[in-house]
C-alpha cells in the first residue's frame, strides 16, 4: 500500500470518528423545555396559600380573586388533590420590609407588598418558576380596590406570558399603569429641589455680604488704629 493511499484511508477513518463523536454528543445535549411544552393541553394545577402577616389588605379576598381569574382563563384545569395534579401553583400574598426610619424616638418601616405564585413540580416539590405583581396601595374603598384589582390581573397575565399566550390590550395596557401619586411625588421631588437650591443660594449669598461688611469694618478700624484715629470717629464706628 502506498503512502498516498494511506494518508487517504488514515483521514477518511478520522472524519468517520469524530462525526460518530458529533452525533453522539448531539443526541445526549439535555434541552432545557420551555414554560409551555411537554404539559398536556389542559395541564391540572393544584393550588395552596400563604399570607405574610405584614400584607396590608384583605389577603382571603385576593387569593380568591387570582383563583377566579385562573378558572375563568381555562389554560388549567383546577383540581382539589395534589395527587391529581402536574403543577402546584404555590399563592402567597408577601410584604417584605424594605426601609426603616427612625423619627422622634419611634422606628417605622415601610412595607413593599406584592402578589407571588410560585410554580412547583409536584414530584420534587422543586420551584420552576416564581412570578411577582407588586401590589399599589393607593387611595380608599373604590380607588384602592381598582388598583389591588389591576394588580391581581397583572399577576394572571405574567402567568399567561409564561405559558407562551398573547395578552389582550387592555392586560398589556394593566402592566404599564401606576397611580398617579407616583408622577405627583417625583413632580414634588424635583421642585424641592428647586425650592431647596434657590433658598441655598439666598443663604450663601447672604452669608457673603455679611462677611464682605466685617471684612470692610475690619480693615477701616485698622486703618484708623494706624493712624491714631478714634474707632468711634472712624466710618462705620
Amino acid at each position: 500500500m502506498n503512502t498516498l493511499l494511506r494518508k487517504l484511508l488514515c483521514f477518511s477513518l478520522a472524519s468517520v470518528l469524530v462525526s460518530t463523536q458529533l452525533a453522539i454528543a448531539q443526541s445526549t445535549t439535555p434541552t432545557a423545555p420551555g414554560p409551555a411544552q411537554n404539559q398536556p393541553a389542559h395541564p391540572n394545577i393544584h393550588t395552596n396559600y400563604r399570607s405574610d402577616p405584614n400584607f396590608p389588605i384583605d389577603a382571603t379576598k385576593a387569593y380568591n380573586d387570582i383563583y377566579a381569574a385562573l378558572q375563568t382563563w381555562g389554560r388549567y384545569k383546577l383540581v382539589n388533590s395534589p395527587d391529581q395534579t402536574d403543577l402546584v401553583f404555590q399563592l402567597k400574598d408577601v410584604a417584605p420590609i424594605t426601609d426603616v426610619s427612625g423619627n422622634r424616638g419611634g422606628v417605622y418601616s415601610v412595607t413593599s407588598p406584592a402578589f407571588q405564585v410560585t410554580i412547583l413540580d409536584p414530584k420534587s416539590n422543586i420551584a420552576l418558576w416564581t412570578i411577582t405583581s407588586p401590589v399599589n396601595v393607593t387611595g380608599k374603598n373604590q380607588v384602592l380596590a381598582r388598583w389591588v384589582s389591576i394588580s391581581e390581573t397583572n399577576l394572571v397575565s405574567r402567568v399567561k406570558v409564561l405559558a407562551g399566550q398573547p395578552l389582550s390590550a387592555d392586560e398589556t395596557a394593566d402592566l404599564i399603569t401606576v397611580p398617579n401619586y407616583h408622577k405627583a411625588r417625583t413632580l414634588l421631588i424635583i421642585g424641592g429641589v428647586f425650592v431647596g437650591a434657590a433658598v441655598a443660594g439666598g443663604l450663601i449669598a447672604y452669608h457673603e455680604h455679611e462677611n464682605s461688611l466685617a471684612n470692610q469694618k475690619a480693615s477701616q478700624d485698622a486703618f484708623c488704629a494706624a493712624n491714631n484715629i478714634p474707632l468711634s470717629q472712624c466710618a462705620g464706628g
